[in-house]
């Protein structure tokens, strides 16, 4: 019985000392022994059989004939049973069809959610419709219209729920009744209101802003403003325009709730209401308190603190990009005691933003002439980027009631020269403009022409703008001054003049590219590739040409060059162009190749990176890869669009221009 002991020994040991006591000489031991090798030769047979019964073809695990295994194949398809009960459930109609639809899309059955809403678009009931796409939801929604597997019907069914919700959501008399309903203290029915006024988006902001201007309880007047803020920034927005342009009866309630709204967002209308001429007894008392006005804190005080404000909005908005970026801009209705709102894009809403700050400015009556100007720059640049056309003869009748004491023409040369020097092209533009109006009943004098002292004037220097449009227009205004003497005029300045109607009558249907290239093949492809972007293409070969083209002028849009010139490097090719007054906002584009060597690629990139010459307006230097298709300059025409404040030049505006030109060198007076 030795041999045993390899068993017994670990297995006895595992029961602890009573079963250790059994010793190798006990006579237990051999019936032990025994019972353990039953025990190991039972569990072998059974394990034995149950592989025979779980391992398909078991029986070719052992000798015979041999046994043909049939490949494994997919199991066959079953109904899904979910999908079964939400279909049934879906034959029910109502809202148990929509409850399902949202089921099953979220399941993604996309025949079955097609199926059920095909059955949706037969339905009339606008009620139902509105149910159901709350049921379903706006998200899953919008993800159900853009699967390939819903039809036409299904499309055509997520549209009218999307209108029916739209027009239940925005139902004028539901959101007054839950704004009526605010005024409780019922918690049931205020839940039931902010859900309902949380779904009304820009109606129920105009609604609940005239509901403010009009005076509210205190308690009415918290959940109000509570939902305002949920809602965005459209709530403050249209109370401020109401607070600026409202009608003066609304403005000391209008007021209190901007203050409750942010204190610190509405100092500057408050401080305007504090101080402004025409506010009443009790908007200046509202505005004081709620600004809390220190002692000592004057007219004076609230001029710089709100001519510094109009400063920073206009920078801002000479900042931002002029892209599609959307934006909401609300303005006061025609009865002016409401707001409405205006779908726009943001750099409007920033050139808007400083109107509002100038506005501001004119409510605190007579200002100090350096602040004036600012104000009437700020409100001819918005007029002019909302309009480019501004300026004929009734809005500039209602501009000169505006402004009455600012339109004389020493104030309007000199907003001229600032608005240049600022970079500001629609303020210069509009000052032209009006210049060319004020001065029409004026003969010429040395105030506008500089006829004694031998200095240029604002007006002449304008003609050598670097924007063609200010260019173009100050030329002109100065013809439309002198009349049919056109170019023989003589005064300081009269040859940039002369020059300024040449490049004028040389105009012709399509704006200019100038291509810097030496080899054959490469230059007729990039002519054939900025023609089809609709450019006139100048081709040169030197920077020394590329010089002179620029300073030839016309609708001057954009150089492209290769790196490797000749007769300069690329900062020199650079230096050369925007050092010309016609050169200086055209942006440049070098393109390299695989002639271009590496050290002349680094040297590039850090020309586009320079600041040199790198302004708000001032396009950048761009390096890319040669242009292969009109796609590969999409980025940097982007750039350069979004840096634009005005429409470049159209067709029609060269024709007139062109006209004028050929009219004012022949010595006849054909005003724009």
């Amino acid at each position: 019985m030795q041999p045993a002991r390899w068993i017994t020994g670990p297995f006895l040991a595992q029961f602890g000392p009573p079963l250790t006591k059994i010793t190798a000489d006990s006579p237990f031991l051999f019936l032990f022994q025994l019972y353990l090798i039953m025990w190991f030769r039972s569990l072998t047979i059974a394990f034995g059989f149950a592989t025979l019964l779980v391992v398909p073809n078991a029986n070719a695990q052992f000798p015979g004939d041999p046994v043909e295994v049939d490949e494994p194949s997919e199991p066959t398809p079953r109904a899904d049973e979910l999908v079964r009960q939400l279909e049934s459930s879906a034959s029910r109609g109502g809202l148990y069809r929509a409850q399902s639809i949202r089921s099953l899309a979220q399941l993604r059955a996309w025949p079955q959610v097609d199926r059920w809403l095909t059955q949706m678009d037969g339905t009339a009931d606008q009620a139902i419709l509105a149910e159901s796409a709350q049921v379903i939801g706006p998200q899953l929604l919008l993800r159900i219209s853009l699967s390939d597997e819903l039809s036409d019907s299904g499309r055509s069914a997520i549209s009218k729920m999307n209108a029916a919700a739209k027009a239940t959501n925005q139902d004028v008399t539901r959101l007054r009744s839950a704004i009526d309903q605010l005024a409780n203290d019922d918690v049931d029915a205020n839940l039931q209101a902010n859900r309902i006024l949380m779904r009304g988006g820009d109606v129920t902001v105009e609604l609940l802003v005239e509901a403010v201007a009009k005076g509210l309880p205190e308690n009415q007047l918290v959940k109000v403003l509570a939902i305002l803020r949920s809602l965005g920034e459209g709530g403050f927005q249209g109370l401020e325009q109401l607070a600026l342009y409202g009608d003066p009866s609304l403005r000391p309630a209008v007021l209190v709730a901007i203050e409750m709204l942010s204190r610190d967002a509405a100092m500057d209308t408050l401080i305007t209401a504090a101080f402004a001429g025409d506010a009443s007894a009790d908007e200046s008392a509202a505005a004081r308190a709620g600004a809390m006005i220190p002692d000592g804190f004057g007219k004076l005080d609230a001029v710089a603190t709100l001519a510094d404000r109009l400063e920073t909005l206009r920078e801002f908005a000479a900042r931002s990009p002029n892209d599609t970026t959307p934006a909401t801009l609300w303005t006061v209705n025609q009865d002016r005691t409401g707001v409405i709102p205006n779908r726009s894009t943001l750099v409007y809403q920033r050139y808007r933003d400083a109107y509002d700050a100038a506005q501001r400015l004119r409510r605190l009556g007579a200002l100090p002439p350096t602040v004036g100007r600012s104000v009437l720059a700020t409100d001819l640049s918005y007029r002019l980027m909302v309009d480019v056309d501004w300026g004929n003869p009734a809005q500039i009748k209602e501009f000169e009631r505006l402004y009455p004491q600012q339109l004389d023409r020493r104030q309007l040369l000199t907003t001229l020269a600032e608005q240049r020097k600022r970079g500001d092209i629609p303020a210069a533009l509009g000052a032209v403009r009006l210049l060319s109006s004020v001065l029409a009943t004026d003969a010429p004098t040395e105030a506008v022409l500089g006829l004694r002292d031998g200095r240029f004037t604002e007006l002449v220097d304008a003609v050598r703008d670097s924007n063609a449009r200010i260019r173009f227009e100050s030329a002109a205004c100065i013809t439309k001054l002198v009349g049919s003497e056109g170019a023989f005029v003589s005064f300081p300045g009269a040859s940039y003049y002369r020059n300024t109607l040449s490049e004028m009558a040389a105009l012709n249907s399509r704006p200019t590219a100038i291509v810097l290239e030496t080899r054959p093949v490469i230059a007729l492809r990039q002519e054939s590739i900025l023609g089809q972007l609709g450019y006139e293409v100048r081709l040169v070969e030197s920077a020394h040409q590329a010089e002179r083209e620029v300073a030839s002028g016309g609708d001057l849009r954009l150089v492209i060059s290769k790196i490797q010139i000749s007769d300069a490097a690329t900062a020199e090719l650079v230096d050369r162009i925007r050092r010309q007054p016609r050169g200086n906002v055209v942006p440049i584009v070098f393109y390299r190749d695989a002639e271009t060597s590496e050290k002349s690629v680094q040297r590039t990139e850090l020309e586009t990176t320079s600041n040199r010459w790198i302004s708000e307006n001032t396009p950048s230097v761009y390096l890319v890869d040669l242009p292969g298709s009109p796609a590969a300059l999409t980025e940097v025409l982007l750039e350069v669009d979004s840096k634009r404040r005005l429409p470049p030049l159209s067709v029609a505006d060269r024709s007139s221009f062109r006209q004028l030109g050929l009219g004012a060198l022949q010595g006849k007076s054909s005003p724009r």
